[in-house]
């Protein structure tokens, strides 16, 4: 039903019904309780079922805006409208999406709701059932992908927000009746059910016919324990610079996390390239690092295992075998040797039956290091010392005139345009990084939390 709006210095009688003059987003409508005349200025508007609140002389309850078509006999279709909405900052834009499914009615194409089209598009939506159960749903979006029309609008935004597949996306879902949209006799933009606003929480699957979002409520705070605050899509709550963020120090990245290339004042330049050149020797040095114990862990190797020499066997004196039987004989040129490490039991080649046993015997072999290997392996070991001496002297020196270049770039207080922060740990990372330790001890909690090595 269509309700009248609100009116100042108007007297209303009990029962009375009207609307708040701008479209609400919980689909309430005040029922006037105490008769009397209306204030001079629209009151505060109650947001839930039952709530009241007064009005000069009137007192008005708060009461769904369709409830009561809901209750006929033969209710009119419900037509479920979304927004999809998306970031700035997270996917490059601001736009805004509006479609519809077009199945709970003889709906074949668009539909005009408040003056705004809605697309149809061929979706699914479902778990936006709640339960007592004390979880808060997760509902699933599927929406068809014919044309990978949804495809590429995901790979526009994993190019500002790498991986974010439309992650931390505003989806409101928006229910009225058929007879309200714009159009029909009883077209009433206020009438409808309160409004649900989602999340996008991860994407849950991408076919060449549809893709599934998993949605979520903004209060959905499920492995988060309090006090911490919630975090969605790994996106920092803190404006840049602000006294919450803390971040004081100087220009080092843009808006996706790479680091300034280039800047018109030369101080700023110049400490810019020598951070730039500070990060490549700190690479050079963890790779000659990993190279070093990789030559080391070989020359222990070699200098460790042993490796086949020779094999003999001779039946007659001087002999070289391994006999077993009554007890175990090794002789190698004549001379008898222990069995082990560097002389080993070899392949079977004879067998004797002498005073009622059996007498086995073997060849014998003869293992040692493989000099030749260690001593190329040696070589190794020292060309990787002195490639890693060499970056660590590299490193320091790109340090120490980093260091002095950030000082002098502080002491003029300049700024640069391209200072963004991408709201993301790597940003933190990027400006709170130690330049001696490499690390990165955040000053405030909650991304995610405090004392977090970023």
């Amino acid at each position: 039903m269509a309700y009248a709006a609100w009116a100042a210095s108007t007297s209303y009688a009990v029962g009375a019904i009207v609307r708040a003059t701008t479209v609400q987003n919980f689909g309430l409508v005040f029922q006037c309780v105490t008769a009397g005349t209306s204030g001079g200025s629209q009151p505060a508007w109650p947001t839930l079922i039952d709530s009241t609140t007064t009005d000069g002389g009137v007192t008005w309850k708060a009461i769904s805006a369709v409830y009561e078509d809901l209750s006929v006999l033969e209710p009119n279709a419900i037509i479920e409208l979304f927004q999809l909405h998306l970031d700035a900052t997270l996917h490059g834009s601001s736009d805004i999406y509006y479609f519809h499914n077009g199945v709970n009615a003889a709906v074949n194409g668009n539909v005009v709701w408040n003056g705004q089209s809605y697309v149809r598009l061929p979706l699914e939506v479902t778990g936006f059932d709640y339960s007592s159960s004390g979880s808060l749903p997760r509902p699933k979006l599927a929406v068809s992908n014919i044309g990978s029309n949804i495809t590429a609008i995901l790979l526009s935004v994993n190019l500002i927000t790498t991986g974010n597949d439309l992650g931390g996306a505003k989806v409101v879902r928006i229910r009225t009746l058929k007879k309200y949209l714009d159009g029909q006799a009883g077209a009433d933009p206020h009438a409808k059910f309160p409004d649900e606003i989602w999340y996008v929480d991860r994407k849950s699957n991408e076919n060449r016919a549809i893709v599934e979002f998993e949605l979520a409520s903004k209060f959905d705070l499920a492995g988060v324990m309090l006090p911490r605050r919630q975090i969605i899509a790994n996106v920092c709550q803190w404006k840049y610079r602000s006294a919450e963020c803390g971040y004081t120090g100087p220009p080092v990245a843009d808006a996706n996390d790479n680091y300034l290339q280039g800047s018109s004042n030369a101080v700023l330049n110049d400490y810019l390239q020598k951070i730039e050149t500070y990060r490549f020797a700190l690479n050079a040095r963890v790779v000659a690092s990993s190279s070093l114990s990789s030559a080391q862990n070989n020359l222990n190797g070699s200098n460790e295992t042993y490796v086949y020499l020779s094999t003999q066997y001779t039946q007659f004196y001087p002999r070289s075998y391994v006999e077993t039987g009554a007890g175990t004989y090794a002789f190698w040129d004549a001379n008898e040797v222990s069995l082990g490490s560097e002389y080993r039991q070899g392949a079977l080649r004879d067998t004797y039956f002498i005073n009622r046993k059996y007498y086995y015997v073997h060849e014998i072999q003869r293992w040692g290091i493989d000099y030749a290997d260690v001593a190329a392996k040696q070589a190794q070991y020292n060309a990787a010392l002195s490639a890693y001496n060499a970056a660590v002297s590299a490193e320091a020196t790109a340090l120490a005139n980093a260091t002095a270049a950030r000082d002098a770039y502080l002491a003029l207080g300049i700024t640069d345009p391209a200072d963004q922060c991408g709201k993301r740990i790597l940003s933190c990372n990027l400006r709170f990084k130690d330049l001696i330790t490499g690390e990165a001890e955040l000053p405030f909690g909650s991304f995610p939390g405090a004392g977090l090595s970023a």
